[in-house]
């Protein structure tokens, strides 16, 4: 097989150089020619850049050692220097104190006689000390002078300024010292306190001034204090600055010395090092030129056979010629691959056919892989719709069994409470006709028992009002302070007969919160702290930190486990109360104040250790909403007036119920008008002579009637009358939300079963004293416990 050759093109060899870096005479000059030649010239040129940069790095050498060298000089001067200076202040602040403590000075300073004699003439012999220059004063408590030196006139006498800072130290009490400028030059000015040991008392001062300059010996030295910036420096200038340890008296001033010197200069370096180098770089780039000129001549040789045979293969094409191998070099190499390639090109187009065969069979294999690969992904595709439709399936059967639980509690709670009401009810009725007859102690004890599953009932209820969004805080300026001493007025004994302590850290925190949920939240955490603690004692408090109010009850109880701590707050959970004694709660404290926090934009969390106690923590925000006018307190059952004799209208379906109310209302000296739906109450009405003080109708009648459509039947039939409405109010045992949340848009008062005999009696006085036209009492007025929340 023939193959066509072309000569060289000296073109398509790249070059060291990239053609646009460089001029084009110097492009020609580097690609055009004999190889020997353009060598020489690369050699010539990587030898004047291999000179360039040892001399640049000889030169960056020297420079640098130089500039160190020098440094460290400047640095030894600068230490010598404040060495020196640290010496004469030590030695003028330790002079200046043996004055001040010289209780022949102190004897002097006062007797005329003395300080004339021998006082004055020995302070003149103070004009230096250790050299410098020094003018001192002694002054009274007042700052009045006594006796000096002599420096009285001059750029060291004592000017006014320096009395008025004489008298301020004075004042504090204790040796002072400052920095001061006077006419352009700056002194050190300090003040020494005369205290004696007859006294203890200041009896005066010593007040010296110093020259700042003249406590630095080195001509290029200065000395810097801390209320000073330093000047600039000239730009061949270097500064080396050196803190100074002084007596505690000066500390205060953060003196330095700063000590400045030329910098190192490259010239004399250049005078000798350029010249010298200049001639062995020009010496060794003639010989490598010389040099590699000749080197190249002879390795070209081969280089130069070759050409001609490729020339030749490329005129008269490939006859078996063979390049001409001499010795073992790179040339050699070269003249023996371009033998084998002449020999090999058959055997490599063979190879490219078997390549060209094999990148086939590869092409389909790869075609088939990502087939596979394409049907695997649409598998899994497939899998993870079915994976995402089965966790939503999952979710709607959760939501559904939450529902479900919710519509349970709801009915269960609505069952119970209706014979609850007429058992609590009949109860009440028969207390009141026993009076003191030996059986009232057993009526005692159901009542007792009463209370007990009314508790339980109004927490389901709570729980219900919170689902259905119906309680809406009632935010005002609040004392947490008054909450904590209320709540230690009331636990303290309580804690007390458990053995345990219980006390709330006192604080005048104010904030803007809903004080009855926030005081419900507070209430149920200190309940579950004193229910699980049996030893040691339970402390409440709270803390500010990073814009929130932390309120914090620590307890020394149980504890609670790691794997239960999100698990408390939900509705009937009690780690260790397997036997559900009522002693230890119901498991719905913790889950009314999980909701409670969420609906006043609270946090609660709890850290807890197992047998070391609990921590529970409620974060406010702070500040908290703005307060709103706070609603006149409802008057409670205890101060309302016993109620008088009127006509209250019951309406329910159950005959229970309304035997027990109709009772209830006959003994406290009402009389009631019984009637079990909305027709019967309108029949039984016609054959009144007065129409009702107060309608009480149950919200779940039978047929699917409700107390609301009773309510307003009645009130239709006396407005036709020209009767003004009764006070009308709605007696539900329904929890579930919806419902919760129709009762109290109706506008009526709700009540919620089970109700108390007091609350019975609350009714009837509030229908007295309401009247037509008047507005109701707020809802939940006297109920059983304050801190149900409001409907």
């Amino acid at each position: 097989m023939r193959a066509r050759m072309t000569g060289p093109d000296p073109h398509r060899f790249p070059s060291a150089i990239p053609p646009s870096a460089i001029p084009s005479a110097t492009q020609r000059m580097l690609t055009s020619g004999r190889l020997a030649r353009r060598f020489a010239l690369v050699s010539l040129m990587l030898g004047v850049l291999i000179a360039i940069l040892i001399g640049a790095s000889l030169y960056v050498v020297s420079s640098r050692h130089l500039a160190r060298q020098h440094l460290a000089n400047v640095e030894a001067n600068a230490s010598l220097a404040a060495r020196q200076t640290e010496g004469l202040l030590d030695t003028l602040v330790t002079t200046m104190r043996d004055l001040a403590g010289n209780s022949v000075l102190a004897t002097a300073l006062v007797d005329s006689a003395g300080k004339e004699t021998y006082l004055v003439p020995f302070l003149g012999s103070f004009n230096h000390i250790a050299s410098v220059p020094v003018a001192i004063l002694f002054t009274d408590f007042e700052g009045e002078r006594i006796a000096d030196n002599g420096r009285r006139s001059g750029t060291l006498s004592m000017v006014p300024a320096d009395m008025t800072w004489l008298r301020a130290a004075i004042a504090a009490g204790k040796p002072a010292a400052t920095v001061i400028r006077q006419d352009d030059t700056e002194y050190l000015l300090a003040a020494e306190m005369l205290i004696y040991s007859r006294t203890r008392s200041p009896e005066g001062a010593l007040l010296y001034k110093v020259p700042l300059d003249s406590l630095v010996l080195h001509p290029e030295a200065d000395l810097l204090h801390a209320s000073e910036e330093p000047p600039p420096l000239a730009p061949d200038m270097i500064a080396v600055t050196v803190p100074l340890t002084v007596p505690d008296r000066l500390s205060a001033l953060g003196l330095q010395l700063r000590l400045k010197a030329p910098g190192t200069r490259a010239a004399t370096l250049l005078s000798w090092m350029l010249p010298a180098y200049g001639l062995v770089a020009a010496a060794a780039l003639l010989a490598i030129y010389i040099g590699s000129r000749a080197v190249g001549t002879h390795m070209t040789r081969s280089l130069r056979e070759l050409e001609r045979l490729a020339g030749a293969i490329a005129t008269d094409g490939f006859t078996g010629q063979r390049a001409q191998v001499r010795g073992n070099d790179e040339v050699s190499a070269l003249a023996r691959g371009f033998n084998a390639m002449l020999d090999h090109i058959a055997a490599i187009q063979r190879e490219r056919e078997m390549r060209a065969a094999e990148e086939i069979t590869i092409q389909r294999t790869l075609a088939e892989r990502a087939e596979q690969a394409r049907a695997e992904a649409e598998s899994a595709r497939n899998e993870e719709e079915r994976s995402r439709q089965e966790a939503v399936m999952a979710l709607m059967v959760a939501e559904r069994a939450n529902a479900a639980k919710t519509h349970f509690l709801a009915a269960a709670s609505h069952d119970l409470r209706q014979p609850v009401q007429s058992l609590v009810l009949l109860t009440s009725a028969l207390a009141l006709r026993l009076g003191d007859h030996p059986a009232s102690a057993l009526v005692g004890s159901i009542e007792a028992s009463m209370d007990a599953l009314c508790r339980l009932l109004d927490a389901i209820l709570d729980i219900s009002k919170l689902d259905a969004g119906t309680v809406s805080p009632n935010v005002q300026t609040v004392s947490l302070g008054a909450i904590f001493a209320r709540l230690e007025e009331e636990y303290r004994l309580r804690a007390a007969e458990k053995g345990i302590a219980f006390r709330s850290v006192p604080t005048g925190v104010t904030l803007t919160a809903d004080p009855a949920l926030l005081e419900r939240i507070i209430r149920n955490l200190v309940e579950n702290a004193l229910r699980y603690t049996d030893r040691g004692r339970i402390l409440l408090g709270c803390r500010h930190g990073r814009g929130r109010l932390r309120i914090q009850i620590f307890d020394t109880g149980i504890g609670i486990p790691p794997e239960h701590l999100e698990r408390i707050f939900h509705e009937f959970y009690q780690i260790s109360n397997p036997t559900r004694d009522r002693g230890k709660g119901l498991g719905l404290g913790l889950a009314i104040v999980d909701r409670l926090a969420r609906l006043l934009g609270y946090r609660v969390h709890v850290a807890s250790r197992p047998n070391r106690g609990s921590c529970f923590t409620l974060e406010i925000p702070m500040p908290a909403l703005p307060p709103k006018p706070a609603a006149p307190a409802a008057e409670t059952a205890a101060d309302a007036p016993q109620p008088g004799r009127g006509i209250a209208l019951v309406i329910d379906d159950d005959p229970l119920v309304r035997e027990g109310l109709t009772l209830l209302i006959e003994d406290l000296g009402w009389r009631a008008i019984a009637a079990d739906s909305a027709g019967h109450a309108l029949h039984l009405l016609r054959d009144q002579p007065r129409p009702p003080d107060l309608v009480i109708a149950d919200y779940r009648l039978e047929a699917g009637a409700t107390g609301l459509q009773a309510i307003h039947a009645v009130e239709a039939a006396l407005t036709e009358q020209g009767q003004a409405s009764p006070l009308s109010v709605v007696l539900t045992g329904d929890t579930a939300p919806e419902r919760i949340a129709d009762a109290q848009a109706s506008g009526y008062r709700i009540l919620h079963k089970p109700i108390a005999a007091k609350e019975v009696a609350q009714l009837l006085s509030d229908a007295l004293l309401d009247g037509p036209g008047r507005d109701p009492a707020p809802e939940g007025a006297g109920r059983r416990n304050p801190a149900i929340l409001p409907g």
